[in-house]
């Protein structure tokens, strides 16, 4: 199965950078995909808490009640832009 894919620039410190090359090196890595490794692990281990189940049920109950009031994106945009 093939994944798709997306790049993103991440900007860290030469010190953060210094760190993770060895902590890679320590796991047999290269730095990249040590960052990786590392993001995916973070990623794959979060969890769902209970407060946020709740929360989404309810959303979901009022999006199924017709008690959501939805925008379009324009009107989203004009109402969170910056003055």
């Amino acid at each position: 199965m093939i994944q798709e894919r997306k790049r993103k620039e991440v900007t860290l410190s030469n010190n953060t950078l210094a760190l993770l090359q060895i902590q890679a090196e320590k796991e047999g890595r290269k730095l990249k995909n040590y960052m990786e490794h590392i993001l995916r692990e973070k990623a794959n281990s979060f969890e769902l808490t209970d407060e946020y189940k709740a929360m989404m049920d309810d959303m979901l109950e009022k999006h199924k009640n017709g008690k959501l009031n939805y925008i379009n994106e324009s009107e989203f945009r004009k109402l969170t832009a910056r003055k």
